[in-house]
């Protein structure tokens, strides 16, 4: 035993007593020796008494009680056997507790009940709390449990459970516990597993088009090998029936069963799965549901780059009922508004110089705030070819644009030789030689022309590769130095002043290339000439030998129908290609593909048969074997796209990923009869293109994009409001109205809770599907609706092997317990020490208003042995003469009185008293 206090800080008060002894001893004592020290004792005493009264003094015990609290599960995972076992321990361990112990007992499902306070009763009798019993929420049981411990015994809770947690956090309620010093042990109820079998999902896309074939697949699980029916109900052609029954061997673990629909009616289409296993535990997990929400045909802009090219795409994509619009690139919606009338924007072979300026800027727009789809289909004007190498179109797509993390190639050294007289200021229109052709003015300037070659073939080159342009006219003129690493401006601001003059020299062109590519290290060396050949000095087919023998190629393009014909022997001797351009407008294009000749990576031109790399639901149904294809474009995977087919070296030949809110996909083959000529002609072509474009479909609608999921024992949904330009609307008042199967609502309002971003969290309903009505007010009136589909699956409570012993062995870890087996156990007094504390404030209080009337009559009061005789004589009864003495007479009184105070004051003289 020992005090403590509950404001100690009080005890300095004591000091008071310094000064009192200081003052009492220093000052002339009034009062004789013996009532001096006794008044300054009980003075000290009344003084000391206060100040420990209100210090809080208590008076600090040792206790030996136990109050234990038993947490009884109750939740549907445990088995009426096992429960009885549970009663039957706690009756057991109250038999056997001790005279001055206490039980309590608490009743746990997903809530926690109690079923009996602490007391000493030694009976259980019949358990009458019926808790929520579809879950298992540990943490709510020992929560409660801790509430109903006193604070002056020993603690200790025993938890009579499987350990089958799926709601709450058990061990964070244990640290509790062992914070305050509360043992957690426990009683396994975990049950012998028996054969079970149940259904784990229904799976379905979550919104399909109208057309559009999907998939519906149920998995179901099983502990043992044994039979099972299965039966899919549903819609089909707008009526509920049978869409799938069958007898079916279960295999233990998951097995996956598949149905493929074709969505034919606008909205929600419900499904629902029912397993009859032979053998089985519980009915409760032969059920699952789901809906799959159908919308109108979708809008898809397909834009090719020549007329015909999308052809192939337009009838596969009719045959899925989608709608489809051809369109050149020019005639493409030139903003962000009217882009947005379609579901999806397929480039099929559109080179990046052939979109308009606003197009290529919206675009990644389109996809990212609006949700949009966006595919790119390959060829010789597609992807790094065609120029999307670093524009906003490379940013929304799975790809980039060049080839990167291969083997290193060679560095290049290329040199463009640009014939810049008189006659590159118009095109010859007719006529093999220069005596018979003829000029026409008006039009685009073949140098014109050139120039723009130059520029995007430069574009493809990479950072270590050395680009140079000489222009040449009677002589040769450097209209840029050979550097590596040069940007497309540069060169593009450098060949802006060339104008077409003078005479025609293309010797001296190709010489001033000979000797600049000389000086230069690189392993590759090339010269690309443009020119109509007719120049003085014959046809240079010397300097091209002597070229090629030095490991400089060189390649002619033929400026016009009236070039000369010598030129293709010029190329030929310089090792070379020869490109007859009769058309100037196709300069471009050839300077294009014979710069990527010469890099030799942005086209990959040979037969193969692509391979498959990962799932997707773009190569659904497709089967193992796919056709061959003759080319690629050369790109590389975004680290965060997923690689569904891949051809030579792992290229990506289909690559998909998610671009922020919307979809993007690249088929780096073509959809023509060049490199895809088998693909195109194979019968499950219409199937892939469909799934293609569909993929990439956005699959909300009316500016609201909605989340429904379930946490735990709470349904979150979560809804992201956005307007046509994909920015957040903020503001709103949201609320959702949830439609279950008996059709009566409930109305939930949510919350904002980030830009553009509304949550609310619920209790979850029964199992079953609900239609969910979003609705989205702004100062009084509607501004976004939309309605989502809510799957609210068979509680976990319901999943094979819920047991968890290792749960329950590790909250009595954390807090020190143990596993019981024992019933007396549960009241075993080795736990940590318990005091209990009692105040005496009061008391302390009460001695110092009795001492304070001593007090006052020691100092006050001054009292002699004859003052007690003569009180003695005034009580009754004691006011006569003892018999044998003779009584006084009054004035022997009056004499006797008169003597005793002359005595007195000789003694008060003689100091004593």
């Amino acid at each position: 035993m020992y005090l403590s206090f509950i404001a100690p800080a009080a005890l300095l008060l004591l000091l008071i007593l310094i000064p009192l002894w200081a003052l009492s001893l220093l000052v002339p004592r009034r009062l004789p020796a013996t009532r001096f020290w006794t008044s300054l004792g009980l003075r000290t005493a009344i003084i000391a008494a206060l100040v420990l009264a209100l210090a809080g003094t208590q008076v600090v015990r040792a206790v030996d009680r136990v109050t234990t609290v038993f947490l009884i599960d109750s939740s549907d995972s445990i088995s009426p056997s096992m429960r009885g076992q549970a009663e039957a321990f706690v009756q057991d361990a109250l038999k056997a507790m001790p005279p001055d112990d206490q039980a309590a007992v608490v009743v746990f499902g997903e809530n926690a009940l109690v079923e009996r306070v602490p007391g000493t009763e030694r009976t259980l009798g019949r358990i009458t709390s019926i808790p929520v019993e579809s879950r298992t929420n540990i943490e709510q049981a020992v929560q409660l449990g801790l509430a109903l411990l006193p604070a002056d015994t020993k603690k200790r809770l025993v938890l009579l459970s499987d350990g089958a947690q799926n709601d709450g956090d058990a061990r964070a309620a244990a640290r509790i516990a062992a914070a305050r010093g509360v043992q957690l042990s426990y009683v396994d109820l975990s049950a012998p597993s028996g054969g079970e079998a149940l259904l784990d999902s229904l799976d379905a896309p979550a919104s399909v088009r109208k057309g559009q074939e999907f998939e519906l697949i149920a998995t179901a699980s099983s502990n043992v090998a044994q039979g099972a029916r299965l039966q899919i109900v549903g819609q089909a052609g707008g009526q509920d029936r049978v869409l799938l029954e069958q007898d079916v061997q279960l295999q233990p673990g998951p097995n996956r069963f598949s149905v493929r629909l074709t969505a034919d009616n606008q909205g929600f289409q419900r499904f629902r799965a029912q397993l009859t296993p032979q053998i089985d535990s519980r009915a409760q997990n032969n059920q699952a549901e789901t809906l799959v929400r159908v919308e109108g045909p979708a809008r898809v802009l397909l834009v090719e780059g020549k007329p015909g090219e999308a052809a192939n795409l337009k009838r596969a994509l009719d045959a899925a009922e989608v709608q489809a619009t051809i369109a050149p690139p020019e005639s493409m919606p030139a903003d962000l508004a009217g882009l947005g009338d379609y579901e999806a924007v397929v480039l099929v072979n559109v080179p990046a110089a052939a979109l308009p300026v606003s197009v290529m800027a919206a675009l990644p727009a389109y996809v990212h705030d609006l949700g949009k789809g966006l595919v790119m289909i390959g060829g010789d004007r597609s992807f790094g070819v065609g120029g999307y190498g670093k524009t906003p179109v490379e940013q929304a797509l799975p790809v980039w644009m060049d080839v990167r993390d291969r083997e290193e190639r060679p560095d290049l050294a290329l040199i463009f030789v640009i014939d810049k007289s008189g006659s590159m200021d118009a095109c010859h229109c007719s006529g093999p030689n220069r005596q018979t052709s003829q000029f026409r003015r008006g039009g685009t300037p073949k140098i014109d022309i050139a120039k723009d070659a130059v520029t995007q073939a430069a574009a493809v080159l990479r950072p270590n590769d050395t680009v140079g342009i000489v222009a040449f006219d009677g002589g040769a003129h450097w209209i840029f130095q050979p550097q590596r690493g040069a940007r497309t401006e540069a060169i593009q601001s450098a060949l802006a002043p060339v104008p077409p003059e003078g005479s025609t020299n293309v010797r001296a062109g190709l010489q001033a290339a000979e000797d600049a590519l000389k000086q230069i290290d690189a392993r590759i060396k090339h010269v690309i000439l443009l020119t109509d050949g007719w120049s003085s000095g014959g046809d240079n087919v010397d300097i091209a030998q002597r070229m090629r023998d030095a490991g400089i190629t060189l390649s002619v393009v033929a400026a016009g129908s009236g070039s000369a014909d010598y030129l293709q022997r010029l190329a030929s001797a310089g090792g070379g290609r020869y490109y007859p351009a009769d058309q100037m407008e196709n300069v471009p294009q050839i300077f294009v593909q014979e710069t990527i000749t010469v890099v030799g990576n942005y086209i990959i031109e040979e037969p193969f048969t692509p391979a498959y790399a990962a799932p997707s639901p773009v190569l659904d149904g497709l089967g193992s074997g796919l056709p061959p294809l003759n080319g690629y474009n050369g790109t590389t995977a975004k680290e965060t796209a997923t690689t569904a087919l891949v051809g030579p070296d792992d290229a990506p030949i289909l690559a998909t990923w998610q671009y922020g809110l919307g979809r993007s996909a690249a088929w780096t083959s073509d959809a023509t009869g060049k490199w895809a000529v088998d693909w195109v002609r194979w019968p499950g072509f219409p199937r892939f293109a469909a799934q293609l474009v569909s993929w990439t479909l956005p699959t909300v609608s009316g500016g609201l994009a909605a989340d429904v999921r379930a946490e735990g024992s709470q349904t979150v949904i979560a809804v992201q409001a956005r307007s046509l330009d994909g920015k957040p609307r903020d503001g709103l008042e949201m609320q959702a109205t949830i439609v279950g199967p008996g059709g009566s609502p409930q109305q939930v309002r949510l919350a904002q809770v980030a830009p553009g971003e509304y949550r609310a969290s619920l209790p979850s309903p029964p199992q079953g599907t609900y239609l969910v009505q979003l609705v989205g007010q702004q100062d009084g009136r509607v501004a976004l609706q939309d309605t989502v589909a809510m799957v609210v699956p068979y509680s976990p409570e319901y999943r094979e092997a819920q047991s968890n012993p290792a749960l329950l062995a590790q909250l009595a870890r954390d807090t020190g317990g143990a596993k019981l087996t024992d019933p007396a156990a549960a009241f075993d007094h080795a736990l940590p020490s318990v005091s209990r504390a009692q105040e005496i404030a009061f008391p302390l209080l009460l001695l110092a208003l009795l001492l304070l009337p001593l007090d006052i009559a020691v100092r006050r009061l001054s009292l002699r042995r004859s003052d007690f005789g003569a009180l003695a004589t005034a009580l009754p009864g004691r006011g006569r003469a003892p018999a044998g003495r003779p009584a006084r007479s009054p004035d022997e009184e009056r004499l006797a009185r008169m003597r005793e105070a002359r005595e007195r004051a000789r003694r008060r003289a003689r100091g004593e008293e």
